[in-house]
């Protein structure tokens, strides 16, 4: 018997509280749903006085039971209003989740649901943020949601963490807030370990529970996965005691809404099977002896209609293969039916020598042929395997056969649908690549009844980037430079892919010199070297920067701009005391109001113009405080000093060996005139 097994907390407090209400309360009783997914419990209950209904409209007095899954706000409010006196059997951990949803909407947090959109608790939880909550099945769904402010997550109880995480994951992505609120009940996961752990260790496996039961049947299903021989029952009576010959230990686990007089009984009849067979395996050892003694010298083995067989393959041709399954004769494979998908070479699929299975079409047609479809076998293996990765999420293997209209043709034991979108992290403009190649997808959707399977690669991929991003975050150091690819370009910045991890490269740290927008700088799919800044890893967070791994401008600006040269500078702005200029892309510096003409200057802009090319002359230079001031005055000067020396050298001497100011001063103005 497994560890843990049968009730969980939550049932058994509905059931107790459903009991105890039936023992004390005069009038109609009711539940709304089935009180929990047990056929056998719900109708003793049934025959207790509890009466399941499916719509309050049904009703008009009495008690109602709320069932363990919850309800929303607005169904209690009616069921006050018509009167009804309320049994809330919520299960406490449904009740965390709810009570969380409603903080988180209040807060004006938009609340994210992971879980079943269709499930009565999901509904329940939705109801408690009014309808305002998001729900997201798995990572696909939650890439498509958009949030304008912060986000809250809860779960559904019942969900798988990997599950959880994953949704998490893509939503920190988007670079919203997220408030994580892990609402997951532990009991499932406990479950589900110890049967899987006993499975390994016994021959046969039987799980107890109801065939709705959504948790029973994923026990049965990782059982199975397991190898060891698995059978799915609701009550004793449905056992057969042909499972059990030759089983040297049988295990036993059961569903979380399983009671246990059912899984006594289960054990009970378990016991007497041992004691029948152990009878049987006496008498059938006098028989074993005579069967030895008879050696026939060949062994035919009859084959029929629908049976799956092992045989060899010992000849390929051009459109059929034949089989040895130890009939009377080889069987023969139609090259249509090899594979799910088309074939263009018999020989890319089987050889001679393989060890196959296949299904028997017809054990003889026309001619006495023994008919046979490995595409039929593997279909029945495929099918199976396929419903235990989507329970699971196990990745599957499958080779990509053919580029359709939206996607690919993968064969996974059977023909399955793999769209565009899900093919790879990103946009992938040239599906033909994949030809050919074995890849690792996840079952995301499945109907048999449809032939209907839709996988996702890009969700083994998502998980893997998570897995990268986990050890990137343990391992990254603040200052290390490491290499990164610009994914998305905002106002504000660009978001860089670091190897698992997108980073925040801001604007202000892009360049030495001020820019308007991202584009300036970077471009999408640029593969660039960043510096790590600053590392949040409670919320995955990095700050990166790239001007810190480009010269800095002011470690050479003494040496190129000294103290007394005239330089040409461009004007970036104004301001009331002044005017900034750019020597060159990173460097600015100032011309103080004081210093931007003779006269006296009221406002910048009665002197120069943003946009303006104008000369300055250096006056001093700090790069430790990267400051420089700057003058267009004493440029002026200068140049009305060269001016006067170039006169007086060059002015002609006419009736006197004395020239006077007055004269230079007034043909310098007449000069500037002319000009």
């Amino acid at each position: 018997m497994a560890l843990k097994a049968g009730f969980c907390f939550g049932v058994k407090r509905a059931i107790d509280m459903a009991r105890a209400t039936l023992d004390s309360k005069e009038g109609p009783i009711y539940s709304l749903g089935p009180l929990i997914h047990n056929p056998q419990v719900v109708s003793c209950l049934a025959r207790m006085g509890l009466k399941e209904i499916n719509d309050l409209g049904e009703i008009k007095e009495g008690t109602l039971v709320i069932r363990s899954h919850g309800v929303g706000p607005d169904l209690l409010e009616t069921a006050r209003e018509k009167g009804l006196e309320i049994v809330d059997a919520t299960c406490p951990n449904v009740r965390r989740a709810q009570d969380l949803a409603r903080e988180l909407s209040r807060e004006n947090i938009q609340v994210v649901v992971v879980g079943d959109k269709e499930h009565p608790e999901v509904q329940g939880i939705i109801g408690w943020t009014c309808g305002k909550a998001m729900v997201a099945e798995n990572p696909e769904e939650a890439a498509e949601l958009t949030a304008a402010g912060p986000i809250g997550v809860v779960a559904q109880t019942t969900q798988p963490q990997e599950n959880f995480d994953a949704v998490v994951d893509i939503l920190r992505k988007t670079g919203a807030e997220v408030r994580v609120c892990n609402t997951i009940c532990n009991a499932t996961a406990e479950r589900q370990k110890a049967a899987l752990d006993l499975a390994r260790q016994v021959d046969v496996m039987v799980v107890v529970g109801g065939k709705n039961s959504a948790n029973t049947r994923k026990l049965a299903s990782l059982c199975h996965a397991s190898g060891t021989r698995t059978y799915h029952i609701e009550e004793a009576g449905q056992m057969d005691p042909a499972w059990f010959r030759g089983v040297k230990v049988a295990g036993l686990t059961a569903g979380a809404s399983t009671p246990d007089w059912i899984i006594e009984e289960v054990m009970r009849r378990m016991s007497e099977f041992e004691e029948i067979n152990s009878s049987e395996e006496v008498n059938n050892e006098e028989v074993n002896n005579i069967e030895e003694g008879m050696k026939d010298a060949v062994e035919v083995k009859a084959v029929r209609h629908g049976e799956i067989v092992t045989g060899t393959v010992v000849h390929v041709g051009l459109d059929e293969v034949m089989v040895d399954v130890g009939a009377k004769s080889e069987g023969i494979i139609p090259a249509r039916e090899l594979s799910c998908c088309e074939v263009t070479s018999i020989q890319d699929v089987v050889k001679v020598g393989d060890e196959i299975e296949v299904y028997v079409l017809k054990a003889e047609d026309n001619e006495g042929k023994l008919i046979l479809s490995k595409e039929k076998a593997d279909a029945e293996k495929a099918w199976v395997k396929l419903e235990e990765a989507l329970n699971t999420q196990e990745p599957v293997q499958g080779t990509v056969r053919e580029v359709v209209k939206g996607g690919l043709l993968v064969d996974v034991g059977v023909r399955a649908f793999l769209p565009a979108s899900l093919v790879d992290r990103g946009y992938v403009e040239d599906l033909s690549k994949y030809l050919g190649q074995v890849i690792s997808t996840r079952v995301i959707e499945l109907n048999r009844g449809r032939k209907k399977v839709i996988l996702s690669r890009k969700a083994v991929l998502e998980e893997e980037y998570a897995r990268l991003r986990e050890e990137l975050l343990a391992n990254l150091q603040e200052n290390q430079v490491v290499k990164g690819i610009v994914r998305r370009l905002t106002q504000f910045g660009a978001f860089v892919d670091i190897g698992g991890v997108d980073g925040l490269l801001h604007i202000s740290e892009m360049s030495w010199h001020r820019i308007n927008h991202p584009s300036e700088v970077v471009n999408v799919g640029d593969e660039i070297e960043v510096m790590v800044l600053k590392i949040d890893r409670e919320n995955e967070k990095i700050s990166l920067g790239l001007k810190q791994v480009l010269p800095n401008p002011w470690d050479t600006v003494a040496e190129k701009y000294p103290v007394g040269s005239i330089v040409q500078a461009k004007v970036v702005r104004l301001a009331p005391f002044g005017a900034f200029v750019q020597l060159e892309p990173g460097v600015e510096g100032l011309v103080h109001i004081s210093h931007l003409a003779e006269r006296h200057v009221a406002k910048p802009d009665e002197v120069v113009t943003e946009g303006e090319e104008v000369n300055v002359k250096v006056l001093s230079v700090d790069p430790a405080e990267k400051r420089i001031r700057l003058s267009i005055r004493e440029v002026a000067r200068e140049k009305q000093t060269r001016e006067f020396q170039d006169y007086s050298h060059n002015k002609p001497q006419e009736n006197s060996d004395v020239v006077t100011i007055g004269d230079m001063v007034g043909d310098l103005f007449d000069k500037k005139d002319n000009d």
